[in-house]
C-alpha cells in the first residue's frame, strides 16, 4: 500500500526486545537429553551475524551447479572425473579472507564435502578428495590458516548424503545420475557413517572448524537417530563447535509437527535454526509464522539467485537488495549467510566483488548496529525493522513512501532519536505511543534512525 503524507503506519510490537538463544535449552534434543548448546560459542555465533558461505569444487570447472547437475547435465562419469581438471592455480587464502574483512563479515562456512561425495581437503578417509587433483594443495588447511590469524570463524558445510561413495545407501531421493555401488562393492550404511564420522572428526581436530553446517537431511536414510548421535557426537568431540539444526530431522518436521512450524528444538538436535533462501524465497504467510523464532536461527542465501556454485552468467542480487535481506533477518534476530561460488581458478567474478564491498561499506559504516545486536521491538514486513542494543535502538526504513511511523514503545520513554547524519529528529510521545514524522530518504539505500531510551 503506498503511504501518503498524512498517513500514519502503525506498529504495535511490543518492547519485549529479543534475548540471545542460549537462554533456551537447545542443544542435543529429546534423544540427547541434558545435552545443550555451549552458552558462550551461541552468543558469539549470534554477536557476528554476517558470514560467507562458499560452494566449490570440481564441478566449477564446467559451471554448472554442484552436485544437482551430476547425471542431469552433465553424465556421471564426466562429472566424476572433473577432479582430474581441477587446478586453481590462482587461490590465495589470505586474498579470500582479506576479501571477507572488505565484506564486513565475520564467519565463513565453505563446502567440505556437498552431495557429490568429493573432500575438499586432504582427507584420511578419502580418495576422492583434493590431493588426488592437479593442485594437490590442501584448500582447507590453507583457509582455516588464514581465517586464523585474522580472527574470522571458520567453519565447514558437509553433506550428511553422498551420491559418490559406494556404501552410502539412499532412501527416498537418492539425486540425480546416482551410483548405487562401483567396482562391485556391496553398499554398507554403517560402514559410512564410521566413515562420516572420521571426516567430520578430521575437520573439528585438525581444520579447527568451530561451525559445521549439515545438508542433506531430507534423504531419509538419514534419521532422527542417526542426526541425533552424530549431533552427541560433535559434542563430545569439541563443546564450542556449533552444529546447525539439518544434524537432525529438524527442517522438515514428521506428523503430527506441522511443517510451517519452526524447528522444535526440543524435539530435534542442533544447536540453530538453518533456513534456506528464507529471506527471498519464503511466502509471506510463512514469514509470519516461524520468523520471530526464540531460537538462534540463520538465513542461507545465494548472491546469484539461478545456483549456489559459480556460474559464467550469474543472475545476482543487487547491493540494496542484499543490505535490506541482511536487515531483515538481523531485525528478527537471525544471522545472515551470503553464499558465492568461486570460479574454477580460485578467484571470484569481480562484478560480485565490486557489489560485495559496497555492501561492506554499507555495513561497517553501521557496524554498532549490526554486529552484537538483537532483534528489535519495530518492524513490519517490506517496510521497516530494527536492532537494539542495551538501550540504543536502530531503526531500519526500507520504503520511501512512508512519512509518519507510529511506534509502540510499551512502557519505555524516548529520550532521543537521530537520523545517520546525527541530526535530531522531532516525536511526540503519547503513553506507550511515539510518533515521527520521518526525513526523506539521505543515504544510498535506506533511512536509519537511532533511538534511545
Amino acid at each position: 500500500m503506498i503511504m501518503k503524507v498524512h498517513q500514519l503506519i502503525s506498529s504495535f510490537i511490543f518492547c519485549m526486545g529479543f534475548q540471545y538463544a542460549f537462554s533456551q535449552k537447545i542443544g542435543g534434543g529429546e534423544l540427547n537429553p541434558g545435552i545443550y548448546s555451549n552458552p558462550q560459542s551461541i552468543k558469539k555465533f549470534q554477536d557476528m551475524r554476517f558470514g560467507l558461505s562458499i560452494h566449490w569444487g570440481p564441478n566449477s570447472v564446467a559451471g554448472k551447479e554442484i552436485s544437482w547437475s551430476r547425471g542431469k547435465e552433465t553424465p556421471v562419469a564426466e562429472y566424476d572425473n572433473f577432479y582430474r581438471q581441477f587446478n586453481p592455480t590462482k587461490f590465495n587464502a589470505d586474498e579470500w579472507v582479506k576479501m571477507m574483512e572488505d565484506f564486513g563479515m565475520k564467519y565463513t562456512i565453505i563446502t567440505s564435502k556437498h552431495h557429490d561425495g568429493f573432500s575438499m581437503w586432504h582427507s584420511e578417509y578419502s580418495a576422492y578428495d583434493v590431493a588426488a587433483t592437479p593442485f594437490r594443495r590442501d584448500i582447507l588447511k590453507e583457509l582455516s590458516d588464514a581465517c586464523g590469524k585474522k580472527g574470522i570463524v571458520f567453519g565447514t558445510y558437509y553433506s550428511s548424503l553422498d551420491w559418490y561413495h559406494p556404501d552410502y545407501q539412499p532412501y527416498g531421493h537418492g539425486g540425480p545420475g546416482l551410483l548405487f555401488s562401483k567396482d562391485g562393492d556391496t553398499p554398507n550404511q554403517n560402514r559410512y557413517w564410521i566413515y562420516a564420522k572420521n571426516q567430520i572428526r578430521e575437520l573439528i581436530t585438525k581444520y579447527h572448524a568451530q561451525i559445521i553446517q549439515f545438508d542433506g537431511d531430507w534423504d531419509k536414510t538419514w534419521t532422527h537417530e542417526i542426526g541425533s548421535d552424530m549431533y552427541l557426537y560433535i559434542r563430545k568431540l569439541n563443546d564450542m563447535v556449533l552444529v546447525n539444526s539439518r544434524t537432525d530431522k529438524g527442517r522438515n518436521p514428521p506428523p503430527p509437527y506441522s511443517a510451517k512450524e519452526p524447528w522444535r528444538a526440543d524435539i530435534f538436535a542442533g544447536d540453530f535454526e538453518e533456513r534456506e533462501r528464507f529471506t527471498n524465497n519464503f511466502p509471506d504467510e510463512k514469514i509470519k509464522i516461524i520468523s520471530k523464532s526464540p531460537n538462534p536461527w540463520q538465513a542461507w542465501v545465494t548472491v546469484d539467485k539461478s545456483q549456489w556454485s559459480w556460474k559464467p552468467d550469474p543472475a545476482l542480487l543487487t547491493p540494496k537488495e542484499i543490505i535490506i535481506d541482511l536487515l531483515k533477518t538481523i531485525g528478527d534476530g537471525g544471522n545472515y549467510l551470503i553464499n558465492i561460488g568461486p570460479r574454477p581458478d580460485g578467484t571470484f567474478e569481480p562484478v560480485i566483488v565490486a557489489n560485495m564491498k559496497v555492501v561492506g561499506n554499507w555495513v561497517k559504516a553501521h557496524g554498532d548496529a549490526i554486529y552484537g545486536t538483537l532483534g528489535g521491538d519495530f518492524s513490519e514486513e517490506g517496510k521497516f525493522t530494527s536492532s537494539q542494543k542495551g538501550t540504543t535502538t536502530n531503526l531500519f526504513v526500507f520504503d520511501d513512501a512512508i512519512e509518519h511511523l507510529t511506534l509502540n514503545c510499551g512502557n519505555r520513554k524516548l529520550l532521543s532519536l537521530k537520523n545517520e547524519k546525527g541530526q535530531a529528529v522531532n516525536f511526540k510521545q503519547l503513553d506507550s505511543n511515539v510518533m515521527v514524522k520521518l526525513d526523506k530518504n539521505i543515504g544510498d539505500f535506506l533511512r536509519v534512525y537511532t533511538l534511545t531510551f
